[in-house]
């Protein structure tokens, strides 16, 4: 296979994109112990930063974690100083969790290094291409997101033989193809409000509502 054949390309771009989860993690895993925590919080705190503040609803339905154990790791960030509860100045029945000033600082010093990374690596890259890429990441974030739902509407019971594990894959495998062309046609679209890298809306996305449930296994 010629090694600028689209399948090449096709193949090469699956295998970066999984290499750099795994780099992720292992980046996450360190910069947690670093900060005295582990790298389920630093995500957390990740995403608190990224949206300016959540609740703690909203911060388990962008993690995929139960409510109970998002209070927990709530509590493990505030003890570390790194995020902290404040109550809506409207409703005070509503508690928001964001990062604390100190979080803020340590976070702009450790990223500081990155930012300059990508700012000498892609000096000579187009706006299109740059557009490109985003499209990429938008869409793989959409796609992850919507089978990620299908996946927890699939879980396995405590105690499943393989003929069940299977089963539950086949009917996962074709609920998520019921969802490709939605998925397909959201590529390339563009965000509603100008994206910024430390805020942004919590996304809803295809697999996330009530055409779900006819998908859900008995």
């Amino acid at each position: 296979m010629s090694s600028d054949s689209f399948p090449f390309l096709v193949n090469r771009l699956i295998a970066a994109a999984r290499s750099e989860q795994n780099a992720i993690n292992m980046f996450e895993e360190a910069l947690g112990k670093m900060n005295g925590t582990n790298r389920t919080d630093m995500r957390c705190a990740d995403i608190i930063q990224r949206f300016g503040r959540l609740t703690a609803g909203e911060l388990a339905e962008e993690t995929g974690l139960t409510t109970g154990a998002i209070t927990t790791i709530i509590d493990r960030l505030e003890k570390a100083g790194i995020a902290r509860r404040v109550r809506d100045t409207s409703d005070r029945r509503k508690v928001f969790v964001e990062l604390t000033d100190f979080a803020r600082d340590v976070s702009d010093i450790t990223f500081a290094p990155m930012g300059e990374a990508f700012d000498m690596a892609m000096k000579g890259i187009s706006k299109e291409e740059l557009r490109v890429i985003a499209h990429y990441l938008e869409f793989t974030a959409r796609l992850n997101r919507a089978y990620a739902r299908l996946l927890e509407r699939h879980a396995a019971p405590a105690k499943s033989d393989e003929k069940a594990l299977l089963e539950r894959a086949q009917s996962f495998a074709q609920a998520a193809r019921a969802l490709n062309d939605e998925l397909a046609a959201s590529w390339g679209e563009e965000p509603d409000t100008p994206p910024v890298a430390g805020k942004g809306p919590l996304p809803a996305g295809p697999g996330h509502g009530a055409a779900d449930e006819k998908a859900k296994p008995k």
